[in-house]
C-alpha cells in the first residue's frame, strides 16, 4: 500500500526570561507552529507527487516539468511544486497531484479556508471577518478578497439550485420515505438598500426586494428540559432569492417544498402570507392544494395603522376578527368611512377595507385555525426574515449590489438549512445529470377513472404569464380553472 510521511522536525528556541510574559511566549510558539506546519505541508505534497509519478500509467503521459503553485491554507500561505504532464494522445496538460487532491484549476485557497471565510462573512461585515481571520490565523487578509470569494461561492450555490430545480421540473426526484401529515409554507418579502454608484435612481430602484419562503411540518420544544415553552419549527427549510421575479420565486419554492415534504399529496397543506396579491395569485398557480392563511400579525398591525390612537375601536374590531365575524367588521368600517371627515384617516380606512375584502378567505381560514389547537397558525416567516435577512443586510450604513447580496443570501440560506458542511465535502463537487422523464399522456377515459371527474382539456393560457397576468379578467379565469372542469 502506498503511503506518505508527514514529518515535523524538532525546533529549539532560546528566549530571554527578562520581561517575558505569557502573551509573548504564546505569540512565539504560535509563529513556530505555523512555520512547522507550512514546511510539513509542502514536504507532504512533494512526497505525494512523487508517489503519483511512480504509479502513473506508462506510455500515456509525458513528463514536462515542475510547476509552482500558491495556496492559502489554515497554516498559512504555502508554495509547492508539482509535476506537469502532457497526454500523448490529446496533448492536454495534466497535474496528477491536483486531480488526486481535488484542487481546481484556478483554486488559490483550501476548501477549509473558504468554509471558515464564508461562515464569518455571513454573520458580520467583511471588515469584521478580515480582522477575525487575521487574529485567529496570524496572517493578514483583505476584506475585498473575502467578498470576492463569497460572491464566487454564492454563485456556485445558485447554479446548483438552478440544476436541482430543473430536475424537479422534469420529475426526476424522489419523495422522502416518511411523508408528514401536515405541511406549512409561508412567504414574504422585504427590502434592503441598493448601492448607488453615482447615478440618480427612482424610489423603486433604490432598494432590492428580498423574497423568503419557509417550509416546516409543525412546532416542537426547543429544549429537552425545562417547561418547554420555547418552541422551534420542525424540519424547517428556507428558500430566499433576490434576482428571481415573484412568479419564478413561487415556482422554485413550490418545487423545493414538493421535493422535501411532498406538499401536493399531504393530508393538509397551508400557505401563509401577509396579504400581498402576488402571494394570493401564487397560491392559485403553484400551491393549488394548499389552504391560504393570512398571518394574524400583519392583519392586526394593519388594523392598528388604520385606526391610530383609537384603542377601543381596535379592540372591538379585533374581537370580531377572532370570532370570525368578517361581515360585521366590514359594516362597521363602512360606517366609520362615512362618519370620519379627516381625509388622511378616511384613506387609511378605505385601504384597510379593501385589504380585508381581498384577503377574506385567508382571514376566515386563519381565525378558524387559531381556534384549532392541533394546527399551527401562520406567522413563522417574520422571525426568519429577522434572522436570515435583517440581522446581516439591514445594518446602519449598509448598501448592496445585486450580485453581492444574492451570493451572501445563498450562503446564509445554506447555513440556516444545516447544509453548510455537506455542501463543501459532498454536494459541491457532485455532478448533477438532468434526465427528462417521459410519461405517456392519459386519455380522457383514464383521466376520469383516475381522478373521478368529467373529461376536460388541460392547457395553459398565454395570458397567465404575459403582460396581462395581473388584470381582473385573468383572475376570473384562475377561479374557473380551480373547479377543474368547464360546463
Amino acid at each position: 500500500m502506498n503511503t506518505i510521511t508527514v514529518e515535523f522536525k524538532p525546533v529549539k528556541l532560546k528566549m530571554s526570561v527578562k520581561n517575558l510574559t505569557l502573551e509573548t511566549l504564546e505569540e512565539a510558539i504560535f509563529d513556530i507552529r505555523q512555520e512547522i506546519g507550512k514546511v510539513a505541508f509542502v514536504n507532504a505534497l512533494k512526497e505525494y507527487d512523487e508517489v503519483l509519478a511512480k504509479n502513473r500509467a506508462r506510455g500515456t503521459l509525458k513528463n514536462i516539468r515542475k510547476k509552482t503553485k500558491y495556496l492559502q491554507t489554515r497554516v498559512g500561505d504555502i508554495q509547492y511544486s508539482r509535476t506537469l504532464y502532457k497526454e500523448k494522445t490529446t496533448g492536454k496538460p495534466k497535474y496528477l497531484l491536483d486531480e488526486a487532491l481535488g484542487i481546481d484549476k484556478n483554486q488559490r485557497m483550501s476548501l477549509r479556508m473558504l468554509e471558515i471565510m464564508g461562515l464569518l462573512a455571513s454573520v458580520g461585515p467583511y471588515r469584521g471577518a478580515q480582522e477575525q481571520l487575521s487574529r485567529l490565523l496570524g496572517v493578514p487578509w483583505s476584506h475585498e478578497a473575502i467578498r470576492q470569494n463569497v460572491i464566487r461561492e454564492g454563485k456556485r450555490i445558485e447554479e446548483r439550485e438552478a440544476k436541482e430545480h430543473q430536475k424537479i421540473r422534469e420529475l426526476d426526484y424522489q419523495l422522502p420515505s416518511d411523508l408528514p401529515e401536515v405541511v406549512y409554507n409561508e412567504t414574504d418579502a422585504t427590502y434592503i438598500r441598493r448601492q448607488n454608484k453615482g447615478k440618480k435612481k427612482c424610489r423603486k430602484q433604490r432598494h432590492l426586494e428580498v423574497k423568503l419562503g419557509v417550509g416546516y411540518t409543525g412546532k416542537e420544544a426547543r429544549y429537552n428540559g425545562g417547561k418547554k415553552k420555547s418552541r422551534k419549527l420542525s424540519q424547517r427549510v428556507v428558500y430566499a432569492d433576490i434576482k428571481a421575479s415573484r412568479n419564478e420565486f413561487m415556482d422554485r419554492f413550490s418545487c423545493l417544498s414538493e421535493k422535501v415534504f411532498g406538499t401536493s399529496i399531504a393530508n393538509k397543506s397551508y400557505l401563509g402570507g401577509d396579504g400581498d396579491s402576488w402571494i394570493r395569485e401564487g397560491k392559485k398557480e403553484y400551491f393549488t392544494n394548499s389552504e391560504y392563511l393570512l398571518c394574524p400579525f400583519h392583519l392586526f398591525r394593519n388594523l392598528r395603522r388604520a385606526l391610530p390612537g383609537k384603542r377601543k375601536s381596535q379592540e372591538r374590531l379585533k374581537k370580531f376578527f377572532e370570532q370570525n365575524k368578517i361581515d360585521e367588521v366590514l359594516n362597521r368600517l363602512k360606517r366609520m368611512i362615512k362618519m370620519i371627515r379627516s381625509r388622511n384617516l378616511k384613506k387609511k380606512l378605505v385601504e384597510f377595507y379593501g385589504y380585508i375584502r381581498n384577503n377574506r378567505e385567508g382571514i376566515e381560514a386563519s381565525m378558524r385555525v387559531r381556534l384549532d389547537k392541533t394546527i399551527e397558525s401562520a406567522g413563522a416567516v417574520e422571525p426568519n426574515i429577522d434572522k436570515l435577512i435583517a440581522h446581516r443586510f439591514k445594518g446602519r450604513g449598509m448598501s448592496w449590489s445585486e450580485d453581492g447580496a444574492q451570493a451572501l443570501l445563498k450562503i446564509r440560506q445554506t447555513i440556516v438549512n444545516g447544509q453548510w458542511g455537506s455542501w463543501w465535502y459532498k454536494e459541491r463537487g457532485r455532478i448533477i445529470e438532468i434526465k427528462a422523464v417521459f410519461k405517456e399522456p392519459l386519455t380522457a377515459k383514464q383521466l376520469c377513472k383516475k381522478q373521478g371527474i368529467p373529461p376536460f382539456i388541460e392547457a395553459e393560457l398565454p395570458c397567465y404569464r404575459g403582460p396581462d397576468q395581473g388584470k381582473p379578467w385573468v383572475g376570473v379565469l384562475h377561479e374557473l380553472t380551480r373547479a377543474r372542469q368547464f360546463s
